[in-house]
């Protein structure tokens, strides 16, 4: 029987930090390997870009010494290309069970359903003595079980944080909770957990309906910063 009779409370250390409120509870392995959407690892096409930028940067490299002006320029030319594509390419994200144990609880709604698009906030004070700012991602999924897939629904998520910069965290991960656990009332009880904001006494649900119109244009897994008046600023 899943034991959830600390979900929703003050999370064990991690990495000299701890969420205020966080699932306490491992995920189920095999469920999160099947609907976590996050890169594990990098995909085999990554190292065949690196094997091909190596060789053309040699290839480059050998031209320049035996003279061929024009041959080893496009060679180089395309070095800098492959560089580019690795650039691109989806970095792996670490530390899933982690996340979804030891991380942040946060609220998400469904903001489209074709596709299907969640609308996340979390707030980034990476320390208490910074002034309230949220930070706000609209974050495309595939799959999204034990969820009825309705516009406005509520979507319950974990999430690990960025490095802190200036006081505030750099970047939120969100995961869907129902990505790591098979027991669809858990869904339903963190639901229920972040109701209210525990430290401001704000209703973060509410905060989200506020911000749907202003994310409405907004780009795809950026996030977005907000004060305390729901105004739009800069990153902190």
């Amino acid at each position: 029987m899943t034991d959830d009779s600390r979900v929703g409370q003050v999370g064990e250390s991690w990495n000299d930090t701890f969420a205020s409120r966080a699932m306490n509870m491992p995920p189920d392995p095999v469920h999160m390997e099947t609907y976590d959407e996050y890169p594990s690892k990098f995909s085999p096409l990554f190292f065949v870009v690196i094997a091909l930028a190596v060789f053309t940067g040699v290839c480059s490299f050998s031209l320049y010494r035996s003279g061929n002006t024009s041959g080893w320029l496009i060679l180089l030319v395309m070095t800098l290309l492959l560089l580019l594509v690795l650039r691109a390419f989806p970095r792996p994200v670490g530390h899933r069970d982690i996340a979804y144990e030891n991380g942040l609880l946060i609220p998400a709604i469904v903001i489209e359903t074709k596709p299907l698009t969640l609308l996340a906030l979390a707030d980034m004070r990476g320390q208490e003595d910074v002034d309230l700012v949220w930070g706000c991602l609209k974050l495309p999924v595939k799959q999204l079980p034990n969820h009825t897939i309705a516009i406005d629904e509520k979507v319950p998520c974990v999430s690990m944080f960025g490095m802190p910069e200036n006081g505030y965290w750099s970047l939120f991960l969100p995961r869907p909770v129902a990505w790591g656990y098979s027991d669809p009332t858990l869904v339903k009880k963190v639901t229920e957990s972040l109701t209210v904001d525990d430290e401001d006494d704000i209703d973060e649900w509410a905060v989200l309906q506020e911000l749907k119109d202003a994310m409405k244009k907004a780009p795809n897994n950026k996030v977005i910063y907000f004060d305390a008046a729901l105004q739009k600023t800069d990153k902190p």
